[in-house]
């Protein structure tokens, strides 16, 4: 057995194999390697690429994985099948062992085409990380290779919205075709949401409210649901409020756009982005005359195809389109939807249930692992170590990153015993133990968002700082939103005199979390009324410019 069939050596299955993958046939792909397993023998390499025909097939990833452990035992040391085995290990959810297969690959090729756009994002999820000369040098070996690292990876390592375009651009799927000429007017405008959160998903606990509230009067909703789940209440109520729910799981790209086409959808707005388990293609093949990029992925799809970006004055500042390829379309207030039906977390003290101390100030980032770099955890170190009587409740996910918090927290010469680590609970249980906590830290490139606006409905103010990118300007949109824009400041050393001045002053923290519990139902924040009627406005505009185009 080797790598690679001999120089010269008769293998027409393989070859077909390879190409026929090459051009996404992958059902085909996959018999004919297996014939070239069985007929013309067995290579690393012709293990390597059926794991890879294998992992395009939905659901069949474990299956991938095991191909590609086989083709990198016949070759132990090729860190290429290394670094292929840790995105099949990554693809599977298995991060952590990815991560530590991954470094392996890099051990051996520091610019491994595989495993250098992977890393990052890993790194940032088990706080993995060195320092932020690492994580830069990393940034340059990923431009220097030529590679287009993951979106939202790329969101965390860095604030600059024209870098951001330009990998955006780099990724984007290419345009198919044209967009469909617009439909004849209905009765009705018909909306097209297109996503795989439609479950119990930060995306839902943000858009249920909106969805309730729109106008079907005016508009005929279809819902394209990419990934179903199993129906919990969240993936129940999508299916109620939809005049046409499509499951699309099982379909191309182009078949999903052409169901749009045939479902003579007016405006497809795209739930997902450049994000996991979304389907940007669709949109490369026109699913409706106008195509709309809103809420789930906080920057520029790069998409020739995609129109038009939902945002407001804050995330997207008067002279900061350059950076975006869609034609800007801010609503007056937040761009993003909240819903004001949900729990509502009672004014009492229960600090003894989430382990947290009675007696001191309860500093919180609650934001998701991956936005948490050595910037940010150095600026929350120095403000604790100027408020000494304060913790910090660190969110740390599923995952158990007490050892790696603390040896970080000891390098900065904070005691680890002021760190309180926390887990996922449930929405609910969630924004009850956010309501124990006096202020929340933002992360800094790619802010708080659910989170954010989960702070502020629990009563609970959140400090940011405002950057350049949408992502880095969303937690101060959410802030303006809430009468609250003074919580956002435009520097570290800003933000570390802002969070120790607050932990000083006990009056001021009463005053500002008096105003979101008693204003919570009235702040622009969470009218959720208001912000549909905004948003079905700006639908409105669209559908309407498009069609005295179209009959121009």
């Amino acid at each position: 057995m080797t790598i690679a069939f001999p120089n010269g050596f008769n293998c027409p299955l393989y070859t077909r194999a390879v190409l026929l993958m090459r051009n996404r046939h992958f059902a085909d792909a996959e018999q004919v390697m297996r014939s070239s397993l069985a007929y013309e023998g067995e290579t690393a390499l012709s293990y390597h690429y059926l794991a890879e025909i294998v992992a395009s097939r939905p659901g069949r990833i474990g299956e991938a994985i095991t191909l590609q452990e086989t083709a990198l035992s016949l070759a132990p040391s090729n860190s290429v099948f290394i670094a292929a085995l840790g995105s099949r290990l990554k693809d599977g959810g298995f991060d952590r062992q990815a991560l530590e297969t991954l470094e392996t690959a890099l051990s051996i090729d520091e610019n491994s085409p595989i495993a250098l756009p992977l890393i990052m994002r890993l790194r940032r999820k088990f706080l993995a990380w060195e320092s932020a000369a690492q994580e830069q040098r990393c940034l340059e070996s990923v431009k220097q290779a030529g590679h287009t690292p993951d979106p939202l990876a790329l969101l965390t390592y860095l604030d600059d919205p024209q870098v951001q375009l330009d990998n955006a651009r780099l990724r984007a799927p290419k345009p198919k075709r044209a967009k469909p000429t617009p439909h004849d007017p209905g009765a009705k405008i018909r909306i097209g949401y297109f996503s795989s959160d439609f479950y119990e998903h930060p995306t839902m606990h943000l858009f249920r409210g909106a969805l309730k509230a729109h106008d079907r009067e005016k508009f005929e909703f279809f819902v394209y649901d990419l990934l179903p789940k199993d129906r919990s209440e969240e993936s129940a109520f999508v299916r109620e409020f939809a005049d046409h729910y499509r499951v699309v799981s099982d379909l191309t790209a182009e078949a999903i756009a052409n169901l749009s086409v045939r479902d003579k959808v007016d405006i497809a707005i795209d739930l997902k982005g450049d994000t996991f388990a979304s389907k940007q293609e669709i949109f490369a093949h026109g699913a409706a005359p106008v195509q709309v990029s809103f809420l789930g992925f906080p920057g520029t799809t790069g998409m020739d195809m995609i129109d038009y970006m939902i945002a407001d004055h804050v995330t997207i500042p008067e002279g900061a389109e350059r950076y975006y390829s869609e034609t800007i379309l801010r609503l007056p207030n937040c761009y993003q939807p909240n819903s004001n039906c949900r729990h509502v977390p009672e004014v009492r003290n229960t600090r003894s249930d989430y382990n947290l101390p009675q007696d001191k100030f309860v500093f919180a980032n609650l934001n998701n692992t991956y936005k948490v770099g050595p910037r940010e955890f150095a600026t929350w170190m120095k403000i604790l170590k100027r408020t000494p009587e304060s913790v910090l409740l660190f969110y740390m996910g599923k995952d158990d990153l007490c050892d790696v918090i603390a040896q970080k927290t000891e390098a900065h010469g904070v005691d680890p015993d002021r760190i309180i680590p926390c887990g996922a609970l449930p929405q609910a249980d969630h924004l009850d133990r956010i309501a124990q906590v006096d202020l929340c830290l933002d992360c800094f490139s790619y802010n708080a968002h659910t989170t954010a606006s989960d702070a502020l409905w629990a009563g609970v103010p959140i400090l940011t700082l405002a950057g350049k990118q949408f992502a880095a300007r969303v937690a101060s949109s959410i802030l303006s939103a809430a009468h609250l824009p003074d919580l956002s400041v435009k520097s570290e050393e800003l933000f570390i005199d802002k969070a120790v001045s607050l932990a000083k002053n006990p009056d001021e923290m009463m005053r500002i979390k008096h105003h979101l519990r008693e204003q919570r139902f009235t702040l622009p924040l969470f009218d959720t009324e208001a912000w549909t009627r905004d948003f079905e406005n700006a639908l409105h505009q669209i559908y309407h410019e498009t069609q005295s185009a179209a009959g121009s």
